[in-house]
């Protein structure tokens, strides 16, 4: 039986639904919230073009398939909250509960949309990460951020992604033979359509807005003019901020530290710094060319 168990705060959380699918913008966009650009809290809903995010600690050599995203035109991210790379496409809708609290509880969010879903006789289990699982595989995964003033919860939710592409994308391009990286953890995952073939994304807010008693309020362009917002999605966008926040690695001989070669070289760890070490083919593969995302990302300004 689902039971009343979605938390309590001092006003009604609201939901704002995004109708960008820009994936740096949207992170943007939470990042903003955060920081005070929304009377809190609200639940952030979003769906994104295809891409992979890792988390905050996370090595995009390990964790993805580089070539084939460039190949498949799958954008690359990096999100400010920790945990494990994951892949969003148009069948994946992701919410993000952001609160006041300095101390998020997820358990409490994860409950809200399990009782949810039960309502609408979809029975979801909790794993002990807070993820949600469905038939004995995942169907949505999440991380958090704490700072002083306030938290989020964001996470994914499987509707009628392409698992085929998930896949592929999250396959390793290289294996360092050291990493203080944060590795995932991998999990057997399931779309909501293949045990409820039909359902839909907007199904879905439907559902969770209904548990919510409320309806939600889509963004307009004028978001875009936040001058937080365009600097939060210069951020994201940044060499510093994708490349440049990988933790240690060893590969080829190279130490690397932030994206910077160490030794027996200088510089970043790029096809050109990495020329003396490589073949032409394994450069190819380990540097593909990530420029035309960089250029459709910034259309939205």
């Amino acid at each position: 039986m689902a039971t009343e168990s979605f938390p309590v705060y001092d006003r009604e959380m609201r939901v704002l639904l995004s109708p960008f699918q820009n994936s740096f913008l949207n992170l943007a966009l939470e990042d903003h919230f955060l920081r005070g650009g929304a009377d809190l809290p609200v639940l952030f809903l979003y769906v994104n073009r295809p891409c992979v995010v890792l988390g905050r600690f996370q090595n995009p050599w390990l964790e993805t398939q580089l070539p084939y995203l460039v190949e498949k035109d799958i954008w690359m991210v990096r999100r400010q909250s920790g945990g494990g790379c994951v892949f969003h496409d148009e069948g994946n809708l992701n919410f993000s509960f952001i609160t006041p609290d300095p101390m998020i509880n997820r358990m409490k969010h994860a409950e809200l949309l399990k009782d949810a879903f039960a309502k609408a006789d979809i029975p979801l289990t909790i794993s002990p990460r807070h993820d949600l699982w469905l038939d004995g595989r995942k169907i949505s995964g999440s991380a958090f951020k704490q700072t002083k003033n306030g938290s989020f919860h964001h996470g994914t939710f499987l509707v009628s992604s392409d698992l085929d592409k998930l896949e592929e994308s999250l396959k390793h391009t290289l294996v360092p033979t050291e990493s203080k990286s944060i590795a995932s953890v991998r999990s057997k995952v399931i779309t909501l359509q293949e045990k409820f073939p039909g359902t839909e994304i907007n199904d879905v807010i439907e559902i969770i807005c209904h548990q919510l008693k409320t309806i939600p309020f889509t963004l307009d362009g004028t978001i875009l003019s936040e001058p937080q917002v365009q600097e939060n999605f210069r951020s994201l966008l940044s060499w510093e901020w994708l490349w440049g926040e990988t933790p240690y690695f060893e590969f080829g001989g190279l130490t690397v530290r932030k994206g910077m070669i160490e030794s027996p070289v200088s510089g970043r760890f790029d096809k050109m710094n990495a020329k003396d070490f490589f073949t032409e083919t394994e450069l190819g593969k380990f540097f593909p060319d990530f420029s035309q995302m960089l250029e459709d990302a910034r259309r939205i300004f």
